[in-house]
């Protein structure tokens, strides 16, 4: 099922606290196959995607825009906060786009259906990455860097896929899931389970142009459906955010120059022709 937020761009619904650290890496690349990366574990001493020493000092952040975000069943109802960020690397001139997701206590427990219709969130879905050929994933805790966060649930097995509910390996491995426009984080954001946030989960990818995108293509915030959870339904709601600008290629710009020229080639002849 696939529901629109009603979303409020606001410029302080949290504020950004600055940190600065010594970077100690932790980024993985992530598969381009669809399949889910490995590795994730519930240990930030040996979880590989974990950003040990938190956010470098030499990022430099671009812009970060916080979205408040209303329920699909009532859009009167504010289930959650989006954050979206972007840094660049000064020492490598990557550009690093972070997501975090804040889930607020506003449904009725065991009433879903008839409450805000938000209580889990199971992955967030970027898009935009078509014509990146790498993209690194990594994870920090949020409590720190965003006022009112807590510590925030891990980045679970990034993919180059959109949501996949019932994955199955073999599957994976054949390319069935495999989109490389999207790039999808596992998560688990709950209340009822103590985690009312995720982490921020950093995406790094070789360009230095972004654009943000408003209307209901850029994120994805997905809950699953799930029996066993109380009768919990699926929701796949959009979200306007930041996406990767495409630069063209020295080629491309050599194929620019030259029709430029012929362009004007064409031009100058036709005013010959007029003036003879």
């Amino acid at each position: 099922m696939q529901q629109v937020f009603k979303q409020a761009i606001v410029g302080a619904a949290l504020t950004l606290v600055s940190v600065s650290s010594v970077y100690a890496g932790g980024f993985v690349d992530v598969l381009n196959t669809g399949e889910r990366t490995p590795g994730s574990v519930n240990n930030v001493l040996t979880d590989p995607f974990f950003l040990t020493g938190g956010i470098p000092s030499g990022w430099a952040q671009q812009a970060s825009i916080t979205t408040a975000v209303y329920s699909p069943i009532n859009n009167s109802i504010q289930v959650g906060n989006f954050i979206d960020t972007v840094w660049i690397d000064a020492t490598t001139n990557q550009l690093i786009i972070g997501s975090y997701f804040q889930l607020l206590p506003n449904y009725p427990t065991g009433n879903i259906h008839g409450g805000g219709g938000i209580s889990e969130i199971n992955s967030i879905v970027r898009t935009g990455f078509s014509d990146v050929d790498t993209i690194s994933a990594a994870w920090y805790f949020a409590e720190g860097i965003y006022s009112g966060a807590e510590d925030g649930y891990r980045l679970r097995d990034p993919s180059r896929s959109g949501y996949v509910a019932s994955y199955n390996a073999t599957a994976a491995a054949a390319g069935a899931y495999l989109d490389l426009d999207k790039v999808a984080i596992r998560t688990d954001v709950s209340i009822g389970e103590n985690n009312p946030n995720s982490g921020i989960y950093f995406l790094s990818v070789d360009a230095s142009q972004y654009t943000y995108v408003f209307g209901s293509n850029a994120i994805g915030i997905i809950q699953g459906a799930s029996t066993s959870e109380g009768g919990r339904v699926g929701q796949e709601i959009w979200l306007s955010g930041f996406r990767v600008a495409a630069v063209p290629e020295p080629s491309e710009y050599a194929l620019m120059l030259i029709g430029l020229g012929m362009m004007g080639f064409v031009a100058r002849r036709r005013k010959n022709k007029d003036l003879s």
